[in-house]
C-alpha cells in the first residue's frame, strides 16, 4: 500500500475533521495505521458486532433465524431504515431484522434486535471475541446517559473493528456459516458513500457505514477484480456539522483514502 503518513494527514486535513484508521493489505500482509488504537464513536458501526452476535447465536442452535418478530409502533425509533414508516403488525425474522440493520442500518429493526438479544449478551460475545474496547452502549435514538454520553450508540478503536472484519474473512474465531451469512448482509449495502465511492468497476465492496451530526465512518473489505483484498476500518469524527449531504467532507476523505490506500484510479 503506498500510502504516507503525510498522505493522510492531508487527508484528514481537508475532512475538518479526526482521523483513526486501521488498513490491511490480505496478500502481502502490510499494514497501515493512523491512531489505530483511539477509542472512537461508532454511530452504526456498532451494528455489525450486533449481527454478528445473531448470527452466531443461530450457529450454535440458539437463536432460529426464522423466529419472528411484530412490529410495533413503540419500537419505532427515527434516522435510517424504513420499519418506522411500515404498519404495526408486520412479523419480520430475526434473519430479516439483521438484513435491515447492515444493509440499510434500519434503527428499529437494531433496536428489536437488542431487545430480543440483551445488550449484555451483546457485549459478552464482544468481549469474548477479544474486543476489549468494543461496546454497544444503548439503544437507537434513546438519550444519552453520562456514561454513554463521550462516545453514544457504540464505542471502538479502528485495529478492533478491523480485527473483526478480519475474523469474519478468516473464518476460525467466527465459524464460516455465521461469517458468510454476515459477509452476504456486508455486500448488499446501500450507502456507499465513503470508502467505494471511486472504485473502478469490477471491484467489490463488503461493508458497514455509520454516522451522525459530527461524524462519517466506513469499514469494510474491498475486493479488486484479481482477487487482492484489502480491510479497512476509517473513522473520520469531531467534523463541523451537521451536514448529511453524501458530499459531507468526512465522506469524501474516506473516499480519497480507499484511492491513496489500494492505488485504483
Amino acid at each position: 500500500m503506498q500510502i504516507t503518513n503525510q498522505t493522510i494527514s492531508d487527508i484528514e486535513q481537508t475532512s475538518g475533521g479526526r482521523l483513526g484508521v486501521m488498513a490491511y493489505a490480505m496478500g502481502s500482509g502490510e499494514t497501515v495505521a493512523h491512531r489505530p488504537d483511539e477509542r472512537v464513536p461508532t454511530a452504526s458501526v456498532i451494528k455489525l458486532p450486533l449481527v454478528i452476535h445473531a448470527a452466531m447465536l443461530a450457529h450454535e442452535g440458539q437463536l432460529d433465524w426464522a423466529e419472528t418478530l411484530p412490529l410495533r409502533d413503540e419500537d419505532k425509533v427515527n434516522g435510517s431504515g424504513v420499519l418506522s414508516d411500515l404498519t404495526a403488525g408486520l412479523r419480520l425474522s430475526l434473519r430479516d431484522l439483521c438484513q435491515l440493520t447492515i444493509v440499510l442500518s434500519d434503527n428499529t429493526a437494531t433496536n428489536m434486535l437488542i431487545d430480543r438479544l440483551g445488550m449484555d449478551a451483546i457485549n459478552a460475545r464482544i468481549a469474548a471475541l477479544g474486543l476489549m474496547h468494543t461496546r454497544l452502549q444503548r439503544k437507537a435514538f434513546t438519550p444519552d446517559t453520562p456514561a454513554t454520553l463521550p462516545y453514544g450508540l457504540g464505542v471502538s478503536t479502528p485495529r478492533e473493528t478491523a480485527n473483526l472484519l478480519h475474523m469474519l474473512l478468516r473464518q476460525d474465531i467466527i465459524p464460516a456459516a455465521p461469517a458468510q451469512w454476515v459477509l452476504d448482509m456486508l455486500a448488499a449495502q446501500r450507502d456507499r458513500v465513503g470508502l467505494p465511492r471511486y472504485l473502478p468497476d469490477g471491484w467489490v465492496y463488503a461493508g458497514k457505514t455509520g454516522a451522525n451530526d459530527h461524524l462519517c465512518n466506513d469499514v469494510g473489505i474491498i475486493t479488486a477484480p484479481d482477487g487482492r483484498r484489502w480491510l479497512i476500518a476509517a473513522f473520520c469524527h469531531d467534523l463541523p456539522g451537521p451536514n448529511y449531504n453524501v458530499d459531507n467532507p468526512g465522506w469524501l476523505a474516506l473516499a480519497q483514502l480507499t484511492k491513496a490506500l489500494i492505488g485504483c484510479a
